[in-house]
């Protein structure tokens, strides 16, 4: 009986596909783009400024672009923690940059560990155990080492003579 219905229902998709299909192919085209019922209006205004010009600049003065505000160290980790849930995404963009530029910094164990939870919230669960190796490594005394063992599963490396 089941059997019945599946076949049922699929003969029913396809009588519909052709209906579909008789009806586009029925309708009349016209030839020409001028034969077409769509009315166009010209627009008069000219579009609005989402925030007008403040001033004008005369011939002799020289404009200079703004310089690029470089955020310090502290406001890239306060972005990296208020995203790595949020955005995860962003938060492992802006831990790369904070490794690059701050490469030995105090905060860098912190960073590092944020850099596997953005990667985990991503569900990269490859390149997180792969960032815990990093850590672990550059930082074998962290502070998060068991943070990031017990979300990734990797685990320091023994220390002392039985290594």
């Amino acid at each position: 009986m089941r059997r019945a219905w599946q076949i049922g229902f699929f003969v029913a998709i396809l009588a519909c596909a052709g209906l579909l299909f008789y009806y586009q192919r029925s309708r009349p085209r016209p030839e020409r783009i001028e034969d077409l019922d769509v009315k166009t209006e010209q627009v008069t205004q000219s579009p609005r400024l989402a925030v007008a010009p403040i001033f004008k600049p005369d011939a002799g003065v020289v404009v200079r672009p703004r310089q690029a505000v470089v955020p310090s160290e502290q406001d890239l980790m306060q972005q990296i923690r208020a995203n790595v849930k949020s955005n995860p995404q962003l938060a492992e963009s802006l831990a790369r940059e904070d490794r690059q530029r701050f490469p030995d910094s105090p905060e860098s164990d912190e960073r590092d560990a944020l850099l596997v939870d953005a990667l985990i919230n991503q569900q990269r669960i490859g390149a997180a155990r792969s960032e815990t190796y990093y850590y672990l490594d550059h930082h074998p005394d962290g502070r998060f080492a068991e943070h990031l063992f017990v979300m990734t599963g990797v685990h320091p490396r023994p220390s002392g003579p039985g290594r």
